[in-house]
């Protein structure tokens, strides 16, 4: 039965100069479809009833753009050609199998499936879908599901990355094995990986065969072109040399304008840069450290600092003075005063105030709060509580450890080895326990591609403490380390808003051994040598452009120019490179021509095992290229010399 609603007319009249006057008004008009199909609708009318006035419309089901339905009890889905705007759709249950409907959505990109009784699946093949999950239907064999499966490998940059793509995803796994392993190579370092997840690097111009393969059978052959990339941008080096470098995030000194949220800071050299547009300003010089940290006030909102510790121990909070005792260091809103006193920053108000944690304290343990050693060489923890706005309460504990020789923190979870070879494990999720791990550890941390934590034993084996998870955020640094080479993502939203897919407005950059920087912007390359580091992407409303920053090996900061792919340079070198001056007959190379020197050349000229000059030149004081007992003779002669000076 249909459910067929007539347009009612309502009438209302009103008395005025003794006339009558009667008017029509349109009352909204439920959309027609089979009863059981819309009670299913109103069960989802939070998503299809726009306007919450109880009754879906027609224009309001064009409007849905995603849909459950339990298919029990509907036997037609001819009504789904009105979902023009729906991009994901859910099906579960029922008696269905036809699904041809679904090619009259034209913008269904994403589709579920749960317990779904169909048994062909090829109407998929004419549906323009990214996505597709089957649960709970072993009917639908490997075969089906590979053949309805659509293959695009897309042409790359070589130095950069790409993926080749499969739709729907999600459907089934499989295996991708690259044929050339010499042209392009996934980022886990070898030439296959399960599904398209892992991004495939581009090293060499030329054309790979690819197969598409699922428990030892092959289903698919494609190719694979790696495009030659023009000449990297090439600037002359400025005569300076990175010495420090730090990026965060700024409320105070970079503030965004129209959201105000935090924007990009840079500490480069002792000078912290704001990083905004196409803008980069110095807010701050002699610099040592920056952090950036926001905790929750006594309110339950948060305040925010920024916190700048200047070379001679002046420490500013959102730029001003808080400190009347040179700092030392800080950490997630604690400070070490040069004393060895330790306090932490409290919300009060909209700003902060100082507070003391632990004054028998001589050091903290470094990126390890909250542990501390004190004057006694103890290993103590400290804590405190918020109680009132400006107001804590600080508690501080033993661990019963001594001075610690190596920690690792990972959550509220400290990892420390002690001079005994102990192991412990320290939590501090709640309340502190204490558990002792192994007797014989060396060293604790973190394992080269982040996924472990592990310490080495006095027997020099490596033992696993527990696995960690890889977020998404790490996953192209990580992979790119197989490679030799540094990886990262860009994503910059204002432009999805001009009409680009979010898939391009989200890029990668590599940085190759060779410290050349690659990426591939809208199938633009874009290339910069001598790269230290990415800094950050930005966009400018008001000019539309985006931008993005590095970082170059001279500490310089370049700018590049998105959408007239131009690079500039932003900031040049500051800090002078400093070559220290050869000392003659310093073969060991510690800055001194001494007799250790003379007996170093003696034991390497009579090939005495594991004897190395540092620095042979030094030793070559008869300036012929060669070592012989001639140089060993100057060099005595020379330091007989000396001393006879010093006399």
């Amino acid at each position: 039965m249909k459910k067929i609603l007539s347009l009612t007319l309502s009438l209302s009249m009103a008395l005025s100069a003794g006339t009558f006057t009667a008017f029509a008004k349109d009352t909204p008009v439920a959309v027609e479809v089979d009863e059981t199909v819309y009670a299913q609708l109103m069960e989802n009318k939070w998503i299809c009833d726009s306007n919450s006035d109880g009754i879906i419309t027609e224009a309001e089901l064009n409007e849905t753009t995603y849909l459950n339905i339990d298919l029990d009890g509907i036997n037609d889905l001819s009504w789904v050609s009105r979902l023009s705007s729906c991009r994901y759709i859910s099906f579960k249950n029922g008696t269905l199998t036809d699904f041809s409907a679904l090619k009259q959505m034209p913008k269904l990109r994403s589709m579920s499936m749960d317990n779904v009784p169909l048994t062909d699946i090829s109407f998929m093949k004419e549906l323009d879908l990214e996505s597709c999950d089957l649960k709970n239907m072993e009917q639908i064999t490997v075969a089906q599901r590979m053949d309805v499966l659509k293959w695009t490998a897309p042409d790359i940059w070589a130095g950069t990355s790409g993926e080749i793509t499969c739709a729907p995803r999600n459907l089934v796994d499989y295996r991708i094995t690259l044929e050339n392993s010499d042209i392009a190579v996934f980022l886990n370092g070898t030439n296959t990986a399960v599904n398209s997840y892992e991004h495939i690097y581009g090293l060499s111009a030329g054309t790979t065969a690819y197969t598409v393969s699922l428990e030892g059978q092959d289903y698919y052959t494609g190719e694979l072109n790696i495009k030659e990339t023009p000449d990297a941008y090439n600037p002359q080096l400025h005569n300076t040399v990175v010495t420090n470098f730090e990026l965060g995030y700024s409320n105070y000194y970079n503030p965004d304008p129209e959201t105000g949220n935090s924007g990009q800071l840079a500490l480069v050299n002792g000078t912290l840069y704001s990083i905004s547009g196409s803008e980069v300003k110095v807010v701050e010089t002699d610099v040592a450290d920056y952090e950036y940290v926001y905790k929750r006030n006594y309110n339950g909102s948060y305040n925010y600092a920024d916190m700048v510790l200047k070379t001679d121990g002046t420490l500013l909070l959102n730029g001003e003075s808080i400190m009347n005792t040179p700092v030392r260091a800080m950490y997630e809103g604690y400070i070490l005063a040069e004393n060895g006193d330790i306090y932490t920053i409290v919300p009060k108000g909209d700003g902060f105030t100082i507070a003391t944690v632990a004054s028998d304290s001589k050091e903290w343990v470094e990126d390890c709060s909250p542990l501390y050693i004190t004057k006694t060489g103890h290993l103590k923890y400290y804590s405190y509580k918020l109680t009132g706005d400006g107001k804590v309460s600080v508690f501080t504990g033993n661990t019963n450890i001594g001075t610690p020789v190596s920690a690792y923190k990972a959550g509220s979870t400290c990892y420390v080895v002690d001079g005994a070879h102990t192991l412990y494990e320290l939590n501090f999720d709640g309340t502190f326990t204490k558990t002792k791990l192994a007797d014989n550890a060396v060293s604790v941390g973190i394992s080269e591609d982040y996924g472990r934590i592990e310490y080495v034993t006095t027997e020099g084996t490596t033992e696993l403490i527990r696995s960690m998870g890889i977020g998404v955020s790490d996953y192209l640094s990580i992979a790119g380390k197989n490679l030799g080479i540094k990886a990262g993502t860009f994503y910059i939203h204002q432009y999805q808003e001009r009409g680009i897919e979010e898939s391009d407005a989200v890029f990668s950059y590599y940085i190759n051994s060779s410290r050349t920087m690659s990426l591939s912007f809208l199938g633009n390359y874009c290339g910069l040598t001598n790269v230290e580091s990415q800094i950050c992407s930005t966009y400018d409303t008001a000019r539309e452009h985006g931008y993005v920053y590095f970082l170059r090996t001279d500490g310089s900061i370049w700018q590049y120019n998105l959408d007239t792919q131009q690079w500039q340079e932003a900031i040049a070198g500051t800090t002078p490179i400093v070559v220290p001056e050869k000392i003659k007959g310093d073969v060991n190379a510690d800055g001194f021509f001494n007799v250790s020197d003379v007996v170093l050349l003696q034991k390497w000229l009579l090939a005495e095992p594991n004897t190395e000059l540092k620095d042979w030149k030094a030793a070559d004081l008869c300036d012929d290229n060669l070592l012989d007992v001639f140089d060993l003779c100057v060099m005595k002669s020379e330091l007989l010399n000396g001393m006879r000076g010093n006399e």
